[in-house]
């Protein structure tokens, strides 16, 4: 579609809301329909699938295990029915209590109710299950066929893992060998000692000892012929010996704040879990697959010793069990002959404590009685306390000194279940099945029969037990009107039900992994029709290394070509990671720099490299140097790929690698192949990489990754101007037309956006094609500001009180006076720049060196001045880590706006620099900006223009491509939010987030106004007007500042962009502060009905908690069984969630109710149900609600009214929110409107709020807050409450606040903005806040609407557009 007229379109794009505003080529806000063309789109930021992922994953798991022990059942159930007919219901109904069984099942037993072996006589002979399946591994005499289907039935319940698939069922419980060989390979890009190989047998020996866990590191030293000099690789050892590993001492090249060098963890801590999500945040995924390797071998040393050299676990466990029975006698026989008290405490008190045996084991008998479900014993608790009691016991006695000595040994009272069963795999438990259905055969012979499939039952028992479905088949799903799941991509051959045994009939195996492939494979960031190559592939390792290293900068300059390919070759060439320390010795042993300089010449790099040619390294553990050639080459990158397609799926890639290269690769070498471990996708395709291009100097044509090895580039910078890469990209990229309104939420999954960007995305395609109809023709230019997610911001993960402790403590006494200082100034003044900057260079001016005196720095701003190294001329840089500093005025002979720091300064203050650099209160990128000698060139000046003006976040490529294909003639310019901010702070136009939502659209209207003006300055090309401006300096178009581009006009080819303020003109400001005046923004909520958990929360609570509680809010967790209806009998699930809300009439008593009742999420959405289901499930719920009166005559008025759904009830505008009991909760709907200068001023207060400091002085020392002012405001409030629309609002916290005003008038300045902070943050979000200081309440200002709504004045439902141009009125009282 063509532009019929010129206007512009402004997008403030944001993970939970979108701003937006039209305007003409003058910057007016145009209008439509009555209303002026700006608004706000609100919305709630989508959740990653990862929860909702989790329960999917445990329901099919607990599916399919159910499925199993139903297939199990059924091949004993004819032999069982036999001998006992009620067995099955006995036991499917042992959950249930008396009266609820089936009639011919009324008794007290579970499993067995014969005359003489009853459950009493069962638990007698076999006091745990593993007693049971001891005895039919060992004994052929005839066992009761119920017996064995029991003991099987324990081992379908826990089936072990499937982690180690090239265990067999005949060889070894724990291929511990194999197990360090992978974690040996995962070493190959670091620089560490651990042999090749090491005996297995000793291994074994060594996890089987009763030895403490430190000695069993000493052995492992020994064993490995480690040192305890050795300190990195100690730590390896720690961990693989169930101690703590220290995480710095692990991965010492890495830079930790103080919190972080404190970390340290063992794979049995109870908490590991929550630990591991940590240390993923800290480490790279090569760092986590080497503590994954690390904790296989963890794993199978802890299965070495809870096997203890026995073949079957079940024999293990028994034995187990009579060490604790025997330790246990031990403990009580010395705790009742010393002390009788601890005995009570220890094993008899219900209310027990955490260290005692009660709460270890989690039960409690005494006089009869029995209680389960004690928590929070764990062993070391329990040892810790019996320590310190027998420590006042006679140290010679026997019982003593045995319990001591096991203690030290970690062996005293060993359980059953425990966290190390996890390394239990499947093998093992298949080796005993195995062992107990050969011995059933020669009692069971029903067991041996074979079927038409060639199969006996116990091959089929056997088959069903170890049978995993591959992951790259998926779930098998169930076809729905002939379609298939969502998450279903298996290919089936035939219909039926699938065994193990049919499933290779049933299933296409390998097209079944095709399509998994083409599932899991990646998209090209740049080219979505291309594959990505796996993350470790040659291409995507070799880019990444030069990507890193082509930044490697010595004494502020990049290093010769020459230089960069030799360090390529000799550092990286091993495939090991390249630290600092390697790199400098590097350097030094070949010249390039002195030992003086070492430790600050090297810049570019964060304290060594990140990347590495890891599969080179393993590679030529295989090929040797050959690795490199041709042959080999395509080899390796199809092993890779498969490896990483395949992932834990050997038997698949062993299949692949032997179907295509087995006849070229010896058995050494496949083994050693199939022990590689690939993970994981890249972000680029082989097709985006080998692109060709050419630098525009030389013209010379070569693909990408050539010129990154021919040139010092990185990506980005072959992706600019001066190189033709950028062209071509475009020029492979279809952008075939394609408007907004053919666009579906589905074609946004070819995207790989994650769910808050996907939402976004969507969002912005609904209004911006609602403004396109609106206005009949696409926009001229449309101008795009987004908020980075919080996944792709850079965090500040440590406060800046914190950050400079750290750093203070690290000097030690020279730091002490300095740490005081820091601990007594609040942490919130650390946010005033200046202090912050003068605590990081240690009270000195940058520039002379000189002291910098605090009070005056704090109190007078004519003394003290925050210089940018890069000058605002060049760059908007405020970033206080990199490019700010502070000096003195007077003395400070630096010209702000040149380049580089004058010789005389950067030579006196580079000692101080170093020092500060060495101590890390300078970041490298500042210390390189202090130091570098050369000016700027053309390009880095295009380049900091083109920075503020390109966006490189994931949602913007996704919207660009979206609009180019929707609007061919419109032009899209990014706007990175620095530029509208930096504007903001010019004119005095503060953004002021916490009275209401406009400054959503004020936003996208000032991405237009300084987008339009950056544009129309610089054009497209930055670097031709860069070099135009040298040419012709004089000219008006071409002189530029970056920080005064607002205090010129800005024209070009007779388009004027801006007209600056002066005495004889307003300029463009008076026309935009004008409207950023206006509060006639739009605002519209997404509304939707919800789905998902049925419960807000997961937690299934206990008959006794929900009996005690409101039984009204609990539902069953089994809705299918009628049975376990009473919750207070069988606990049930609260905090039940809400899909939306249903108006319905209905006759109580006779009197006719109307009113809005909540549709539970469990009843599976008001699209599915019919009107009928509906009017059966409410008039149930009504009935139950009025006990005493007939519900009848139920009707429906209504089907659904999603929450967040915009009403007007008697006169006021709300959203509907949650309920509680029978009322509704309301969320206001009408945006607080105040005065710019009052605004100004609460800006002032939420700063003060923010940091703390509620003393703040202007330049003229003045106080910024003040009592006055802040009564002011609050008496503006009460205005608004008494004359405005908020009059009409309901439960408001008006009264409160009109009846407190003397109360805020007594209370100090700090107290008074605490308050006015909490008025404002209701306004906004209506929930309720706390008004103590001024005697109200702990949550004032909810608000609530009766679901009874027939009574209320007014009560009407507001269906809007998008935008809120269009919208319609709906009585919900008489519709």
């Amino acid at each position: 579609m063509e532009t019929k007229f010129t206007y512009y379109l402004g997008l403030d794009m944001g993970t939970d809301s979108l701003g937006w505003a039209v305007t003409d080529s003058s910057y007016h806000i145009l209008r439509a329909k009555g209303k002026d063309l700006w608004g706000v789109r609100l919305f709630p930021s989508a959740e990653t699938s990862v929860e909702r992922r989790t329960y999917r994953v445990n329901r099919r798991r607990r599916q399919r295990e159910v499925a199993r022990i139903g297939a199990l059942k059924e091949l004993f159930a004819d032999e069982i029915e036999k001998v006992d007919p009620g067995f099955f219901v006995r036991l499917d109904e042992s959950k249930f209590h008396m009266e609820d069984r089936s009639e011919n099942n009324k008794q007290k037993y579970g499993l067995f109710a014969d005359k003489l072996f009853s459950d009493a006589e069962y638990y007698k002979k076999y006091p745990t299950i593993f007693h049971l399946r001891k005895e039919l591994l060992e004994s052929e005499e005839p066992h009761d066929v119920r017996l064995v289907y029991l003991a099987l039935l324990n081992m379908f319940k826990h089936r072990g893992h499937f982690l180690n698939s090239s265990l067999q069922i005949e060889g070894e419980n724990s291929n511990i060998a194999e197990s360090y060989q992978m974690f040996v390979d995962t070493l190959t890009d670091e620089d560490l000692d651990f042999p090749e190989q090491v005996s297995g047998e000793r291994l074994q020996e060594i996890f089987r000892s009763s030895d403490s866990r430190k000695k069993k590191v000493e052995n492992l030293l020994a064993e490995m012929n480690l040192s305890k000099k050795q300190k990195r690789e100690i730590q390896f050892v720690n961990l693989i010996c169930g101690l703590k590993g220290k995480l710095s001492e692990l991965f010492p090249d890495k830079e930790y704040d103080e919190e972080q060098k404190k970390i340290a963890f063992s794979f049995r801590d109870s908490d590991y879990e929550d630990k591991e999500n940590t240390i993923q945040e800290l480490l790279d995924e090569s760092e986590m697959n080497m503590i994954y390797a690390v904790k296989a071998v963890h794993d199978s040393g802890v299965l070495s010793g809870i096997m203890n050299g026995e073949r079957y676990l079940s024999v293990a466990r028994v034995a187990s069990y009579e060490k604790h029975k025997k330790d246990l006698q031990i403990l009580k026989d010395v705790l009742k002959k010393y002390d009788t008290k601890e005995y009570f405490e220890m094993f008899r008190n219900e209310s027990a404590k955490s260290e005692s045996y009660s709460a270890y084991v989690g039960s409690v008998k005494y006089h009869g009685t029995f209680r389960r479900g004690l928590s929070g014993g764990k062993q070391e608790d329990l040892y810790k306390h019996i320590k310190k009691v027998l420590g006042k016991f006679p140290q010679d006695d026997e019982g003593v000194t045995y319990i001591l000595e096991e203690i030290e040994t970690e062996s005293f009272l060993p359980k059953q279940l425990t966290a190390s069963n996890g390394v239990i795999p499947n093998q093992v438990h298949a080796r005993e099945m195995l062992a107990i259905l050969k011995h059933a055969e020669l009692y069971l012979p029903f067991l041996k029969k074979k079927d038409d499939t060639g199969l006996s039952v116990s091959e089929k028992i056997l088959k069903l037990f170890m049978f995993q479905i591959p992951y790259y088949v998926g779930p098998l799903g169930q076809e729905y009107k002939d379609k298939k799941g969502y998450n279903v991509w298996a290919e089936r051959k035939a219909s039926g039900k699938i065994y193990p045994w049919n499933f290779e009939d049933k299933i296409d195996v390998k097209k079944s992994a095709e399509k998994f492939v083409g599932r899991m494979v990646r998209r090209c960031t740049y080219l979505s029709g291309e594959q990505a190559l796996p993350k470790q592939s040659l291409l995507y390792e070799k880019f990444q290394v030069l990507n890193e290293l082509n930044n490697l900068r010595i004494r502020g300059e990049k290093i010769p070509v020459f230089l960069k390919q030799e360090i390529y070759h000799d550092l990286f060439g091993d495939g090991k990671k390249v630290s600092m320390t390697r790199l400098t010795n590097y350097l030094l042993q070949n010249g390039v720099i002195s030992g003086e300089e070492k430790d600050s010449c090297i810049s570019g790099i964060d304290g060594g490299f990140h990347n590495s040619l890891s599969s080179v390294g393993k590679f030529k553990g295989v090929f040797g140097d050959t690795v490199h050639t041709d042959k080999h080459r395509k080899m390796i990158e199809d092993i890779i790929f498969w490896g990483t397609v395949f992932g834990d799926g050997k038997k698949l890639l062993k299949e692949k690698v032997e179907e295509v290269y087995g006849n070229q690769l010896t058995e050494a070498q496949k083994k050693r192949i199939f022990g590689f471990k690939f993970s994981g996708w890249g972000r680029l395709s082989k097709a985006f990489l080998t692109m060709e291009g050419a630098s525009k100097d030389d013209g010379e044509i070569k693909g990408l990754i050539q010129a990154m090895w021919d040139t010092n580039c990185n990506l980005m910078e072959l992706l600019s101007d001066r190189f033709t890469y950028r062209d071509k990209l475009n020029e492979m990229v279809t952008t075939a037309e394609k408007p907004l309104c053919e666009w579906k939420i589905e074609d946004l999954d070819e995207m790989y956006l994650s769910a808050p960007v996907k939402r976004m995305v969507w969002q912005t395609i609904r209004v911006v094609d609602e403004v396109q109809q609106i206005m009949g023709c696409p926009p001229k230019r449309i101008f795009v500001e987004m908020t980075r997610s919080d996944g792709e911001k850079g965090k500040r993960t440590v406060s800046r009180q914190k950050k400079l402790l750290d750093l203070y403590k690290a000097l030690g006494k020279e730091g002490k006076t300095w740490s005081e200082e820091l601990n007594n100034t609040p942490e919130g003044q650390f946010r005033i720049k200046k202090l912050y900057l003068y605590y990081l260079q240690m009270g000195k001016c940058m520039y002379t060196g000189e002291s910098i005196e605090l009070e005056p720095l704090m109190n007078d701003n004519h003394l003290y001045d925050i210089d940018h190294i890069y000058p605002r001329h060049f760059i908007k840089d405020d970033n206080i880590s990199n490019n700010l500093v502070l000096v003195k005025k007077e003395r400070n002979a630096h010209k702000s706006d040149s380049f580089p720091i004058e010789p005389e300064i950067r030579n006196k203050m580079m000692p101080f620099w170093k020092s500060l650099r060495k101590k890390g209160f300078l970041t490298e990128e500042k210390y390189n900006r202090l130091t570098r000698m050369s000016a700027f060139t053309d390009e880095e000046k295009a380049a900091f223009i083109s920075r503020q003006l390109v966006e490189t976040s994931q949602g913007t490529k996704a919207i660009t491509q979206i609009f180019e294909q929707a609007f061919a003639n419109s032009e899209i310019v990014f706007s990175k939010a620095s530029v509208v901010s930096a504007f903001r702070q010019k004119f005095d136009c503060y953004k002021v987030r916490c009275v209401n939502n406009y400054h959503h659209a004020h936003d996208a209207y000032l991405n237009i106004v300084a987008g339009n003006t950056y544009r129309v300055k610089f054009t497209s090309n930055p670097l031709n007007f860069v070099k135009e401006a040298k040419k012709n300096p004089n000219s008006r178009e071409n002189r530029y500042n970056m920080d005064k581009i607002f205090e010129w006009d800005v024209t070009r080819n007779g388009e004027t962009a801006w007209v600056a303020q002066s005495n004889e003109n307003p300029g463009t400001i008076q026309l935009v502060k004008k409207y950023l005046n206006k509060n006639s923004p739009l605002i519209t909520k997404m509304v939707y009905e919800k789905h998902g958990g049925i419960t807000q929360k997961a937690t299934i609570w206990s008959a006794k908690k929900a009996e005690s509680g409101n039984t009204d809010a609990y539902i069953p967790v089994k809705m299918n069984d009628p049975r376990l209806a009473d919750v207070t009998k069988y606990g049930g699930v609260t905090t039940i969630a809400v899909a939306g809300y249903t108006l319905l009439e209905y006759k109580a008593g006779g009197k006719t109710v109307r009113s809005l009742e909540a549709l539970p999420i469990y009843l599976g959405g008001s699209k599915k149900l019919t009107e009928e289901q509906m009017v059966e499930y409410f008039s149930n719920v009504l009935q139950q609600e009025n006990k005493e009166k007939v519900v009848s005559d139920v009707i429906i008025r209504k089907k659904m009214i999603p929450s967040g759904s915009l009403i007007k009830y008697n006169g006021f505008y709300y959203y509907l929110a949650g309920k509680t009991g029978d009322r509704i909760i309301l969320i206001s709907a009408v945006q607080l409107c105040l005065p710019m200068d009052t605004m100004l001023y609460i800006k002032k207060i939420e700063k003060a709020c923010s940091t703390g400091n509620f003393e703040e002085k202007d330049k003229n020392g003045k106080q910024v807050l003040s009592k006055q002012q802040n009564e002011f405001v609050y008496e503006l409030i009460i205005q608004k409450y008494q004359q405005s629309i908020f009059k009409k609002k309901v439960g408001a916290i008006g009264d409160t606040i009109i009846e407190k005003r003397e109360k805020f008038a007594e209370i100090s300045l700090e107290e008074q903005c605490k308050v006015l902070m909490q008025i404002f943050l209701n306004f906004q979000s209506g929930i309720g806040v706390e008004l103590k200081i001024i005697e109200g309440g702990k949550k004032s200002g909810v608000t609530y609407l009766n679901k009874k709504v027939m009574n209320v004045q007014e009560l009407k439902l507001i269906d809007q557009s998008v935008t809120g141009v269009f919208s319609r009125e709906i009585d919900l009282l008489t519709i």
